[in-house]
């Protein structure tokens, strides 16, 4: 038998970055998130459809804090959606909002193109964008534009783990230490099986693009740069390989002398982590405290 990645071959590499694998409808999940997040929009304040751009995808919710922040000025809490990099949008990334607000922070949830209209360097670069934007937009509604934090799950993990290896005053001349800590949930984060496996039929990354959009990669030399604590999440009834590389990355990230808490949920699979993220437990009680609000 032909392997293709590590004890892989091509049909096992498929399978491993194929979520149906493992959950043969995700549709259930999907749908709760939508419905969620229409929900939560009639119960907090929020800014919706903001651009960050000038491209219809360019744009983010904006859910204020209700509870107690320091001196007026409120944390945020910027998220990602995950999807494969191709599906899913902000209109499902609402539900967490009400967990982060009620504790005085600002939740944004982002939108950014997908494939196999735009590729990973665009994708990535929106969420940077945005960034930059909230930051400079932070006064707006009462945001600490010095206290924005970073999160995503699956594809959005990959997403926000880019951004954490930014050249962030060198590109945006804004502070390299912008983001002032990360959650990152059941991501991939080295694309090389990506790029092997059917996921490139629709991403078409190449060799260049893959080790430019690869966090993993980065880290070496992160160790005299800056570089955000991080909270890693991942799930025991995941795909064995989103399992190892939520496990590899947290251990390279803590080879750079940074903070790291690892987040093992036995009974939860791919679509259940971000759950994690709405429901009060041991990740969003992490993320509160990373936040200073716990």
């Amino acid at each position: 038998m032909n392997k293709i990645y590590r004890d892989y071959s091509q049909e096992e590499l498929d399978r491993q970055y194929e979520q149906r694998t493992l959950v043969p409808a995700p549709g259930v999940y999907t749908r709760s998130w939508r419905e969620r997040t229409d929900e939560v929009k009639g119960l907090v304040d929020n800014m919706l459809d903001v651009p960050y751009g000038d491209h219809p995808d360019e744009r983010l919710d904006i859910y204020l804090a209700s509870g107690n922040s320091e001196n007026g000025a409120a944390p945020i809490q910027i998220f990602a959606h995950g999807g494969a990099w191709r599906g899913s949008s902000k209109e499902d990334a609402g539900g967490p909002a009400p967990v982060f607000t009620s504790a005085g922070a600002i939740y944004v949830a982002l939108e950014f193109s997908l494939a196999p209209a735009a590729n990973l360097d665009r994708m990535v670069n929106q969420v940077r964008r945005a960034i930059k934007f909230i930051y400079d937009t932070a006064d707006k509604y009462e945001g600490a534009r010095e206290r924005i934090f970073l999160s995503g799950h699956s594809s959005g993990a990959h997403l926000a783990s880019m951004a954490t290896v930014t050249d962030w005053e060198g590109d945006f001349g804004v502070p390299d230490d912008i983001i002032k800590g990360v959650t990152l949930a059941s991501g991939p984060f080295d694309l090389e099986p990506v790029r092997l496996s059917a996921r490139n039929d629709y991403l078409s990354l190449d060799e260049d693009m893959t080790q430019r959009n690869s966090a993993y990669l980065y880290l070496p030399g992160m160790t005299k740069k800056y570089l955000p604590p991080a909270l890693f999440a991942w799930g025991g009834k995941e795909l064995d390989e989103f399992q190892r590389q939520s496990r590899e990355l947290s251990h390279a990230w803590e080879k750079t002398g940074v903070d790291v808490q690892r987040f093992f949920f036995e009974e939860r699979n791919h679509f259940e982590m971000l759950d994690e993220f709405s429901t009060p437990g041991p990740l969003v009680a992490a993320m509160l405290s990373q936040m200073n609000l716990a």
